[in-house]
């Protein structure tokens, strides 16, 4: 996944835009690690600054300064398999009725076959990104439609899979969220700035109020004039498009930051209540109870208090490296953990340590924490896991995207357990993590789980 970010002042002011433009994404930097960027529009001449790397190192006050203008977008790129800076966002275009540009959190499954009618049809492609591919898609669209929206929502209609966009034209943001709500998309105001974020946690890092979530399938237009919305599906109710969203699950387990709030449900609680819940599923005889940190602290607070037991550190974690499940080689993940963690070692020794952590995908962090804890002098390692088995890869652009990446598909328990070197192993069921979910007011995506893809599948995975 990726973040993005959008704002506009409706008064048509710069009062540091591209300041609250770099801080919403520095917010959103945990959503992607590999490059970052910022548009803004002044007065109709678009500005674009991007790079590979972390959003603090490719902005400093002086390019801060150059962005000026009343609205922006950004960017905080995940690992999408494109190398170079073919990928790197806000991409900014020319089109028949002006600059356009886009970051958008994508997974077109049908992005093949629209790039090759496209070529058939004229268009021509210097990338193989999504990105390009819903810029050209738009272009052509925008020719036959009277406005902005009506070309936005014929894409919609045309695209196949998940995504989350913010676009600015020369006169107005506009937002766009999936028809199956798969993607967290969020609407914050300040002042007289109105702000698009992936997460609302972004919000709270500008002091801006978070107004509410978008709907799925929802086209939010925000210009000086207006704020306006005209939805994929207009023939349901709003509280039918809601409740038939399909929020990623993997949101709550691991992606988003604790103190979120996405559709309803505040993400650090829902945590805890997984772990509370997975005491109970999967208790141990142990001493201290910690956390694979970061992710996974507020559910091992949850399983040490669902148990009675002490939670402590265990585990120091190096805050200068990033997330190793986002990385994008195998060699590149093992590094990361090898710089990522240092035991404590008088807080683990001699002692029954119940370590919990948010999931197991490829099992080779957990492996080499295992590792760190028994050679400085933990008795016994028992693993809980605040989610359930990722049997099934994720075709939206969460985790592996290969069954062979993925040990539960092929291993039983007691076979992961024995490879990750634990004295035991479990999960917590999904239905006690969707119980965990209080508040939320949609249903959920959990294909990596249970294999049910509710947007589809791509025929290239």
């Amino acid at each position: 996944m990726s973040g993005i970010f959008g704002v506009i002042n409706r008064k048509g002011i710069d009062e540091g835009t591209a300041s609250t433009a770099y801080y919403g994404i520095f917010s959103l930097q945990h959503r992607g690690q590999e490059a970052a960027g910022i548009a803004i529009n002044n007065s109709g001449s678009f500005l674009v600054h991007k790079r590979d790397g972390m959003v603090a190192d490719i902005f400093d006050d002086i390019t801060l300064n150059t962005l000026q203008g009343s609205c922006a977008i950004a960017h905080a790129r995940g690992s999408d398999g494109i190398s170079g800076p073919d990928g790197i966002q806000p991409v900014v275009i020319r089109s028949s009725v002006g600059s356009i540009a886009l970051s958008c959190d994508t997974a077109i499954l049908n992005a093949e076959r629209i790039r090759e009618e496209l070529k058939n049809q004229g268009a021509i492609f210097q990338t193989n990104t999504d990105t390009e591919l819903i810029l050209s898609l738009f272009s052509r669209n925008r020719i036959v439609t009277d406005t902005t929206e009506q070309a936005l929502l014929k894409t919609m209609q045309e695209l196949e899979g998940v995504y989350a966009m913010v676009i600015m034209t020369e006169d107005k943001l506009i937002a766009v969220r999936d028809p199956y709500g798969l993607r967290p998309l969020s609407l914050g105001k300040k002042g007289d700035e109105w702000m698009i974020a992936s997460e609302n946690c972004s919000f709270d890092a500008l002091g801006a109020e978070y107004i509410r979530n978008l709907e799925p399938g929802e086209i939010l237009s925000i210009s000086a004039e207006e704020m306006s919305s005209i939805y994929y599906n207009d023939q349901i109710s709003e509280a039918e498009r809601i409740k038939n969203g399909k929020i990623c699950i993997f949101e709550y387990v691991y992606v988003a930051r604790p103190d979120s709030v996405i559709d309803g449900t505040n993400v650090f609680k829902s945590r805890y209540d997984a772990g509370k819940a997975l005491a109970k599923i999967h208790p141990c005889d142990c001493d201290l109870v910690i956390s694979a940190p970061d992710s996974g602290n507020p559910a091992a607070l949850g399983f040490a208090d669902g148990l009675g037991v002490t939670y402590g550190m265990g585990l120091l974690k190096n805050r200068y490296v990033g997330r190793t499940f986002i990385k994008s080689t195998q060699e590149q993940r093992e590094l990361a953990v090898r710089l990522k963690f240092a035991v404590l070692k008088e807080a683990i020794r001699g002692k029954k340590v119940a370590l919990v952590d948010d999931s197991l995908v490829r099992g080779t962090t957990m492996k080499h924490i295992i590792n760190f804890l028994r050679d400085n002098g933990a008795s016994e390692v028992h693993v809980r896991l605040a989610s359930p088995e990722v049997r099934f890869p994720c075709y939206y652009g969460v985790n592996a995207s290969s069954d062979n990446e993925l040990p539960a598909t092929h291993m039983t328990d007691d076979e992961i357990c024995k490879m990750i070197g634990a004295d035991s192993l479990g999960y917590i069921t999904l239905d006690a993590l969707k119980a965990a979910l209080g508040g939320l007011i949609c249903d959920s995506c959990s294909a990596c789980f249970d294999g049910d893809y509710v947007a589809g599948k791509t025929e290239k995975k």
